[in-house]
Parts: C-alpha cells; sequence; structure tokens
C-alpha cells in the first residue's frame, strides 16, 4: 500500500520547494546529519539543489 505524504519545506532558494504551498516537489528526500553529532537540529534535507 502507497500512502501519499507531503514534505513541508520553507527552503525557498531550493529548487525543490514549492514556495506557494510550502512543500517538497520531491516524493522521497534524503536527510543528512551534516556534522555527524546526532542532534536533531542539525539534521538537514540532502536533496537541496539551489535555483
Amino acid at each position: 500500500m502507497n500512502n501519499k505524504q507531503t514534505i513541508k519545506c520553507t527552503v525557498e532558494d531550493c529548487k525543490y520547494c514549492d514556495c506557494d504551498k510550502d512543500t517538497c516537489m520531491l516524493n522521497k528526500i534524503k536527510v543528512c546529519n551534516c556534522d555527524g553529532s546526532g542532534i536533531k537540529e542539525t539534521t538537514m534535507c540532502d536533496s537541496y539543489k539551489e535555483k
């Protein structure tokens, strides 16, 4: 069974962000913890592409 999810996003300079709806246009995203700390606040979207 396939559940459709909405990925919330407000990063306006990413080309995948639909700024009118504050959602990501991708079906799935990868996330990364770039500094390796494991703290949730430092986790970000690895699919980011600049507009």
